[in-house]
This record gives C-alpha cells, sequence and structure tokens, in this order.
C-alpha cells in the first residue's frame, strides 16, 4: 500500500509524477528502518506503508519544518504569521479578490504593459520583513517552521536559497498560501500520523544501516547542469563506494544524461547493478510549443538502480 503524495513545497525535481515506477522496485515489507537520504520533498518517505522512516537532508531549515508539521498548531500558526506580516492569504480569500486591489499594479509582458496578474507587490513588504526577522533569529521552533514555509512558497520560483553563512535569500515570487497549499499541508499531516518519522539534518555518512534496513537516495545529478549544494566528482564516488559497502536493499535515482551532458562515473558503476529507465512524465501544457521541441531534442535517461 501506497499513500498519494505531493511535494508540499514544489521542490524542483520532486518525484511525485514518478512515484509509481520507483516505489514498484522497492521490498515489499522493511523488518528495520527505511531510511530516506537526500530527501528533499519527503515524497518518497512519506509515500510508503512503513511506520519507522528515517529523512536526512542537509538543509536544517527544511528538515526544521518537517518536524513541526504534526503539531496540532501548525495551520494556525502558519496563517497567523501570514496575517502579522500582512500578507495574502488565497486559501481564505480568493486571488481574484487581491487581484482588484489599485496597488497591484501592471507589468509588461511582451513590450506590452498589462494588468498585473501576480500577488508579489501586495506582498514583497512582508515577505522582506518576514526574512529579515528569520535571519535575525528571531523565530524559534514552531514559528521558525512555518516562516520557512512560507518563504518558500511566497518566494520566486517557490524557492529560497541558503547562503554559505546558513541564512536565507531569495525574491517575492507570484503565489502564496493557495488552497491548494494548505490541502497539501493537511496531505501530509494526515499521513504522518502514527508514524515513527525522524527528520535528520546531515549526510549519509551519519547513518549506519544494518541488514534489516532498506535506503531510498536521491543526491544531486551530477550530469545536470544545476549543481546545487557544491555536489562534485569527488562527492559522487564517494557516495557509490559508501553503497557498494551497504548491509542491506538499496535503491538510487539518478541521470546517467541530461542534455549534452553523460555521467560516466554512475555510469560505468552501474553496470554492475540492475538498471531501470524511468519514463519521464510532462504536463499537457508542457506539449505544445517551442519549448516542447527543445525537450524533445534534449536527451534525459533517468534511472533507478538497484542492486542484481
Amino acid at each position: 500500500m501506497t499513500h498519494e503524495v505531493f511535494s508540499l513545497l514544489n521542490y524542483i525535481g520532486h518525484k511525485s509524477k514518478i512515484l509509481d515506477q520507483i516505489l514498484s522496485h522497492f521490498p515489499k515489507t522493511i523488518d528495520g528502518i527505511m531510511y530516506d537520504l537526500f530527501s528533499g520533498s519527503c515524497v518518497v518517505g512519506l509515500s510508503i506503508d512503513h511506520k519507522d522512516v528515517t529523512f536526512v537532508d542537509n538543509n536544517a531549515h527544511l528538515q526544521n519544518l518537517y518536524s513541526h508539521l504534526q503539531d496540532d498548531k501548525f495551520l494556525s500558526t502558519l496563517e497567523a504569521m501570514i496575517v502579522k506580516y500582512n500578507m495574502t492569504n488565497s486559501s481564505k480569500k480568493s486571488r481574484s479578490e487581491y487581484l482588484k486591489d489599485p496597488n497591484i499594479g501592471t507589468c509588461v509582458w511582451h513590450g506590452k504593459v498589462v494588468p498585473n496578474m501576480h500577488l508579489d507587490q501586495l506582498n514583497i513588504v512582508g515577505y522582506s520583513s518576514l526574512m529579515l526577522d528569520y535571519n535575525a533569529g528571531n523565530l524559534k521552533g514552531i514559528s521558525k517552521a512555518c516562516a520557512y514555509m512560507i518563504l518558500t512558497l511566497y518566494g520566486r520560483n517557490s524557492n529560497v536559497s541558503v547562503k554559505k553563512d546558513g541564512n536565507l535569500t531569495g525574491g517575492i515570487g507570484p503565489l502564496d498560501f493557495s488552497i491548494r497549499a494548505k490541502k497539501k499541508l493537511k496531505n501530509h499531516q494526515e499521513i504522518m500520523k502514527n508514524r515513527n518519522l525522524h527528520f535528520v539534518t546531515g549526510t549519509y555518512k551519519d547513518v549506519e544501516p544494518i541488514a534489516e534496513d532498506f535506503v531510498y537516495m536521491d543526491p544531486p545529478y551530477l550530469a545536470s547542469g544545476f549543481k546545487y549544494c557544491g555536489w562534485t566528482e569527488e562527492d559522487e564516488k564517494g557516495l557509490l563506494a559508501w553503497i557498494d559497502d551497504l548491509p542491506c536493499q538499496w535503491a538510487l535515482s539518478n541521470v546517467f544524461i541530461s542534455g549534452n551532458t553523460k555521467n560516466k562515473i554512475l555510469f560505468d558503476w552501474a553496470q554492475s547493478k540492475n538498471v531501470i529507465y524511468i519514463k519521464k512524465k510532462y504536463r499537457k501544457w508542457s506539449t505544445k510549443g517551442k519549448s516542447t521541441a527543445k525537450k524533445q531534442n534534449k536527451k534525459n535517461e533517468e534511472v533507478l538502480i538497484l542492486p542484481k
């Protein structure tokens, strides 16, 4: 049995669209702990019907958020914070009503001045103030968790970045806490009930699985042009060597080829493994126009790698 889980924060690269292709290759039963390493959106670990799951990611802000999601006061705290910083909440007031505000302004689209259909101008002051309070250390515990969720959802491209000093940075985006965002929050809270879930800030080096456990990994993709977290060839080799020493079953998500870049290190290592090629699914609006032609011409080999 699996659960239908969508990314809480609209993370790039989350596995919601291909969960069926991944989970069908997982063990039917896990006697020990299921480890979700490089857990990010936690979609995979939350989707399986297993009580004991440990999520490991090096983003302390993200792990703090997930560790507080099950708190009964999470939603009320989040919505109170939205009010405090005078930001929009389209889960309570329709987006169309907000867009009637004269302060929403206009924007330039394909050379023409048109009404602004985004909520950015209504949220920019509150967003900036919340970011300052967050980085100043004025928010703790559940308040800090709610603030991180707001900064991400309201941020440009639904994203907020972590600087080298640990502080957050990022600009305002067009969205807010929508009906869909609230639905996903409640979905996560329901799925997390009555489970033994742990959220660890760290890397694969911080866990020691035993024979009864199962390890799933979704590390940064060396072949992609998006080298987040500074992932290097040495990091890739270190992870693959660690996997070879695992005493338990495991599964690794990755890509062999992205565009014109091939991950030869991974490809060569995987020759002695069981490789499942993933069929990528695109949204309906992505099937037309020039952008789709580029996608179709761009080679992308996404894989799930398992032991033989």
